[in-house]
């Protein structure tokens, strides 16, 4: 994991960040923080600092809303059939939504209509002229799509309808010719592009009746967040008004009620994203879109209810469909190794549609590069792509276009539908255009922090922080590092997976922390990537660190020595598949591209002049792909093409690529110091029996304690024995010696393979 600080202040930058703590009254490292995010002058930061509506925009800047609303006027007056046509999605919906009340409060009736995922994106022919059969048909009007429709509608306009399109979508080279409504349209006076398929929406009701409109901002904040639309500009006034909505008891929808279940939390940005906005979506993506579309439109509470529960068990299913896609496609890209590549592109006709844009999202995290995850639709692949921010995957598809059926949407997220034989021409097309336009991809995982943080945080700092939100694309909510040495991290109560340690910035905690205990432990330099969270409990103001990742800074491994030994008898105790591997030699070892090098004993890296500048980790790669040593490896990821033993390793771990071992380096140098001697374990036990109801947070940390330095690697080796054995155990923290256990040393897996190992390297 790579850390990338925000850039370092010039003494000219210093002036400009000075000048807007002082003019706005904030900490000179909240207005650094404002100006890492471009809010560069007095005026601009204290627009930022005080968002809501008085930054709202005219909406008769955007083209179109004037000829809209007198159509609407004249459809009004005429008593003229209208439909209001939208997408499955959460923006679609609550675009849909949104124009039906305003257009209802205008004084029209209109019908509503989204399709299902399955029936495609966008106007379709059929479905217009069997809606127009059944209701009847003056004046269609769409929300979130349409401005690539510009075929179908000139259609529908030769049966005597009209069309007017409201959308947010990136405009192609030849727009429909109606009423259009699109802010990313070039030539017109209103400055925000960013709008989500609802704000333009809320837009055009705004237009019509006001005010008004205004209760239904919580629809907007929840499509901008749901859509990932940035939370800059007009965005984030409009999400801070919408949050308003959701935070007051009195005007909190039953819908949304349901939905978020716990109501005593403030919602904010986070809360949309990760718990309103993944049960909205549940619908469509499971071909029931219309079941939220009736739960908006919906007055009976208990429809309400009964439909905010099915979208909630929708939402279970998409998980468990989804993790089993997300497999399926890791899978794929391993088998074709399909990771090298800058675009990744997987498919399988038997995936549904509705899923594959949240497995692309969670491939491009894994991968750090663009990833399209295509599925069977109508005889061909539809795919959903997702981009990392420093590529514009529409770009892209659009520069591919002659390749593909259809495509639609923006730099981070896009559709595309291909002839499944046209499937690795797109590939070469998209791969092509990337290298040679677009910055080089790096598998290395980066984390984006804001600086190092080496003394105590104020509370007043943790309460500017908040004056940033709503936090989300456009405005990630800020992360800092500090540095730690060995670090004490202790369960917040027994048998919690929760933990907490102490650092010179904050008190840390962290959530699920269980893997870093190890490494916080060791005696090497680490930096705790950490968000600032602030809490208010019985009226008591606290702050903690919330960490996100922990990096050790590898040089110098001495410290780390016993940690490495206990990982690695550790690994001893559990029962590997193994697999046949390859013999080498040391000379044949050469840095390769995506390799990744396993050693057991850290000195043996010194042998490799080959590999000097190669990068090592501990325990577990830093890169998914590309070369990387790596000491006392806890498991193999996929992703590599080729795996070496740099030397003969303790223990063989599971995994399905080809391996090689360099057969003439021997493994761990350390089991010269170890013995297996019976008297030795004798002298050991009588001395462990004596520490019995001492304190005990771990094996290194007991040894390190009770032990000198001589003896603390067989101390490691003869408690972890005992301990497996049952003559010693923990209990409540404290190392305690059950008499009653009696046992006997080749009984104990470790002992018998150290046994074996040593008289094999013997």
């Amino acid at each position: 994991m790579k850390i990338l600080y925000g850039k370092t202040l010039t003494a000219e930058e210093n002036k400009v960040v000075s000048n807007i703590s002082a003019e706005c009254g904030i900490l000179f490292d909240t207005a650094r923080l404002l100006f890492y995010r471009g809010i560069d002058t007095p005026t601009k930061a204290k627009s930022f600092l005080n968002p809501g509506k008085k930054g709202f925009l005219d909406p008769y800047l955007l083209n179109g809303v004037n000829d809209a609303v007198k159509r609407l006027i004249r459809a009004r007056d005429n008593g003229e059939k209208v439909l209001i046509f939208g997408d499955y999605d959460a923006d679609g919906i609550c675009a849909t939504t949104i124009l039906y009340y305003c257009l209802e409060e205008f004084g029209i009736v209109s019908e509503r209509f989204v399709p299902e995922r399955e029936e495609g994106y966008g106007l379709n022919l059929s479905t217009i002229e069997r809606l127009k059969k059944e209701h009847g048909l003056d004046l269609l009007v769409t929300v979130d799509c349409g401005i690539s429709c510009a075929d179908v509608i000139s259609e529908i306009k030769a049966q005597g309808v009209d069309v007017i399109v409201t959308d947010h979508h990136e405009p192609p080279e030849i727009l429909p010719d109606c009423i259009k409504i699109n802010p990313k349209i070039a030539g017109q006076q209103y400055p925000f592009t960013e709008l989500c398929g609802a704000g333009v929406a809320y837009k055009l009701g705004y237009a019509l009746i006001g005010e008004s409109a205004d209760k239904y901002l919580d629809f907007v904040a929840l499509a901008t967040v749901a859509d990932s639309m940035d939370l800059t500009g007009e965005n984030r006034d409009l999400v801070v008004e919408g949050l308003k909505l959701f935070n007051d008891p009195y005007l909190l929808r039953s819908q949304f009620k349901n939905l978020l279940g716990d109501t005593n939390k403030q919602v904010t940005a986070q809360t949309l994203a990760y718990s309103i906005a993944p049960r909205v979506n549940a619908g469509g993506r499971m071909g029931d879109a219309n079941s939220v579309l009736t739960l908006f439109t919906a007055k009976d509470e208990n429809v309400i209810f009964d439909l905010s529960a099915k979208l909630c068990s929708y939402n279970l299913a998409r998980q468990l469909e989804c993790d089993n896609i997300y497999k399926q496609a890791k899978e794929k890209i391993r088998q074709t190794k399909a990771e090298n590549q800058d675009v990744i592109l997987v498919a399988d006709k038997a995936w549904k549609v509705g899923f594959i844009g949240i497995v692309a999202a969670k491939l491009v995290e894994e991968y750090n590069r663009p990833v399209i995850v295509f599925a069977g639709h109508d005889g061909y692949l539809k795919g959903s792509a997702r981009s990392v921010e420093q590529i514009n995957i529409y770009d892209a598809i659009v520069n591919a276009k002659d390749l593909l059926i259809a495509y639609g949407g923006h730099s981070q997220a896009a559709g595309v539908a291909v002839k499944e034989e046209d499937l690795q021409l797109l590939s070469k097309a998209l791969n092509d255009y990337v290298k040679e336009n677009c910055v080089a991809v790096d598998s290395e995982q980066k984390i984006l922090a804001e600086w190092e943080i080496t003394s105590p945080i104020s509370m007043r700092f943790a309460r500017e922080i908040d004056s940033l939100e709503p936090f989300g694309v456009g405005n990630r909510r800020p992360l800092f590092t500090t540095e730690v040495g060995a670090v004490d991290s202790m369960p917040l109560k027994s048998g919690s997976v929760h933990y907490s340690f102490k650092t010179d910035a904050i008190e840390m905690l962290d959530f699920n922390g269980e893997g870093n205990v190890m490494p916080l432990s060791l005696d090497l330099s680490k930096q705790v990537v950490f968000e600032i969270n602030r809490s208010i409990y019985k009226n008591r103001e606290s702050i903690k660190g919330i960490v996100k990742t922990v990096c050790t800074n590898y040089g110098d491994f001495s410290g780390v020595e016993l940690d490495v030994f206990y990982n690695e008898i550790k690994k001893l105790s559990i029962d590997y598949a193994g697999q046949d591997i390859k013999k080498t030699k040391m000379e044949n070892v050469i840095k390769s591209g995506n390799t990744l090098y396993l050693v057991s004993d850290a000195k043996n890296i010194d042998k490799y002049p080959a590999l000097n500048g190669v990068q090592i980790s501990l325990f577990k790669p830093n890169r998914l792909c590309g070369a990387e040593i790596v000491l006392s490896p806890q498991e193999i990821p996929n992703g590599y093409e080729k795996v070496v033993y740099l030397d003969k390793p303790m223990q063989v771990l599971d995994c399905d690529t080809e391996t090689f071992v360099v057969e003439d380096c021997l493994g761990y140098s350390v089991l010269d110091r170890v013995s297996i001697d019976r008297n030795v374990f004798a002298e050991m036990f009588a001395v462990l029996k004596n520490l019995s109801g001492k304190p005990f947070k771990n094996i290194v940390d007991f040894c390190k304690k009770h032990f000198k330095d001589d003896d603390r690697l067989q101390a490691i080796f003869v408690v972890e024995v005992f301990t497996e054995l049952g003559i010693f155990k923990v209990d409540g923290g404290r190392f305690i010696f059950d008499e009653k256990i009696k046992n006997t040393l080749t009984n104990s897996k470790v002992y018998s393979k150290i046994y074996t190992l040593k008289d094999l390297y013997d």
